[in-house]
């Protein structure tokens, strides 16, 4: 998969950069003010209801836990209690029918994306689209965020289908998709006419790029599938595809010089090439 440039991560408590995941030491700033990991650790050790998750699911301002269901709405007013006491200010998210997350009041996927947009306004470069997708309680965040448009696939949690039919059912830029997971993403897409609403996965003709709709990313997840599908012997007019890439690509900007020898395929793109 392509590595994103920006990455939010464990229900918005990690917001990182590059391939090289460097951390937004500013949002961590942001984090710490009145957290304190040993504290809820402490207390909810005292919760015999509570399971803590395994550690792969615990991050430095992310503690997660499994609860039943018929107590999460209890154990959370009471842990939120608890914890304001010691002098702590927290947020308790309860999603997927089983999970407890608690994280800083500051944090969520909500928070960390308006954060991002903030950052991006301030230096003259606020995305012109936004599009949220979600499936869980977690994500509910997200679509409080102006500006943005909103998908919850057709597979979403009951919580978070319940959130929509009381905040966000006569919201037009948020919308409740009819296909599952990913496709339901591709769906929002489409709808929102934000870019093409077909899976690169689903053309069948990769020969078909046109310059007024051309879309470096998508071309280049394109050039990908048709290399799988090269090597194993699927595309019967290779040549015609690379013609038509060429066509459309300004050789200022993109310059695809492919080899097609018996074993090899190789994609040459000049460095200034930025996604």
């Amino acid at each position: 998969m392509l590595t994103p440039d920006i990455t939010i991560m464990s229900v918005g408590t990690e917001i990182t950069y590059g391939n090289s995941m460097e951390p937004d030491n500013g949002w961590v700033e942001c984090l710490n003010q009145k957290w304190d990991r040993n504290i809820v650790l402490e207390e909810t050790s005292k919760v015999s209801e509570l399971t803590l998750q395994s550690e792969t699911e615990q991050r430095p301002h992310k503690v997660s836990f499994y609860v039943q269901k018929d107590r999460a709405e209890d154990i959370t007013r009471s842990v939120s209690t608890c914890l304001k006491e010691r002098g702590l200010d927290v947020k308790i998210i309860y999603s997927g029918g089983m999970d407890l997350d608690i994280l800083p009041q500051c944090a969520g996927k909500g928070q960390a994306l308006a954060y991002l947009h903030d950052k991006f306004k301030a230096e003259g470069k606020l995305p012109e689209n936004t599009l949220v997708c979600g499936d869980s309680g977690n994500d509910a965040d997200l679509y409080t965020i102006p500006d943005v448009h909103g998908v919850m696939v057709s597979n979403a949690q009951e919580e978070l289908l319940q959130w929509h039919g009381i905040y966000a059912k006569n919201n037009p830029k948020i919308i409740h998709a009819k296909e599952r997971c990913a496709a339901g993403i591709i769906e929002a897409i489409g709808h929102f006419n934000l870019g093409p609403s077909i899976s690169p996965r689903d053309v069948t003709d990769l020969s078909d790029s046109k310059l007024e709709t051309f879309d470096p990313a998508y071309e280049v997840v394109k050039f990908y599938l048709f290399y799988e599908r090269w090597r194993l012997a699927e595309v019967e007019n290779s040549e015609l595809y690379l013609a038509n890439l060429k066509a459309v690509c300004d050789l200022n900007f993109l310059i695809p010089v492919t080899y097609i020898h018996q074993r090899s395929l190789a994609l040459h793109v000049h460095p200034t090439f930025l996604f």
